[in-house]
């Protein structure tokens, strides 16, 4: 895989920074919030924090709007524990040749279980599945786990689930950028100067409203509102959310 992060230049001369939280397959509720955004790459930068597919019911229009974006102007893909859950499931599968794929210490069951399994079978419904599989690990071989951003002479940090404060990005643990969530659940823990923006964990399960928060004065921002949760789950229904973190201002999608 390419290096764990990425440097994005200044951004002074643009109007907004944006940044999507998790997606988990949710096609429509995506579509909702990216139309409301009106991107133009001329005047703006967006940030993904992955976790594209799983969960939902509509990962495959997902997973090719990614494919198809990923590379052009402005546009920033980053890495979810999902993608590398994907991606550790069928690197093994491919190492083993398909022996014991299925055994339940396997990262192919791990995916499984973790909302991999309505992904994999709307794959193999497309009748394409070889295909997907392939690209899709070929994107996310690519994809970053972190990145920085400089606005303004203020400093941003993107990635998915958490981060040491005190430490430089080129120096994260890769368990704790994908997997861990000590600052969304000890925001107090963050005291440094940059604005770190995060994914992950449902704002939700915190006992926040179903929005993007602002925490430590600002200095925390915390932006998955539970994208694949429905009518049946205690949390409520989620939403995905978009914010600038340039003005404050939030775009969500239709539930």
């Amino acid at each position: 895989m390419e290096e764990i992060w990425g440097r994005c230049c200044s951004m002074d001369k643009y109007d907004r920074l944006l940044v999507i939280g998790d997606i988990h397959g949710k096609w429509e509720r995506f579509k909702s919030v990216y139309d409301k955004v009106g991107f133009n790459p001329e005047k703006d930068l967006i940030v993904f924090l992955g976790d594209y597919l799983d969960r939902g019911d509509a990962p495959v229009p997902v997973m090719e709007w990614v494919m198809e974006h990923y590379g052009q102007k402005n546009m920033v893909f980053l890495r979810g524990n999902h993608e590398q859950m994907f991606y550790d499931a069928f690197l093994e599968v491919q190492r083993s040749d398909g022996h014991n794929a299925f055994s339940l210490n396997s990262s192919l069951a791990r995916w499984l279980v973790n909302g991999g399994q309505i992904t994999y079978e709307e794959i193999r419904k497309t009748g394409r599945k070889d295909e997907l599989i392939s690209n899709w690990l070929r994107l996310i071989a690519k994809l970053p786990l972190c990145t920085e951003v400089v606005v303004n002479d203020q400093t941003y940090w993107f990635m998915h689930a958490n981060c040491n404060p005190d430490l430089p990005l080129a120096e994260q643990d890769d368990v704790d950028l994908l997997w861990r969530r000590t600052l969304a659940e000890r925001p107090e823990l963050h005291c440094g100067e940059q604005i770190i923006v995060l994914g992950h964990t449902p704002v939700q399960a915190l006992g926040y409203e179903a929005k993007p928060q602002w925490l430590q004065n600002g200095r925390l921002v915390l932006m998955d509102t539970g994208s694949y949760l429905d009518s049946t789950s205690p949390l409520g229904l989620g939403r995905i959310s978009c914010a600038d973190l340039l003005s404050g201002e939030i775009y969500q999608s239709a539930v």
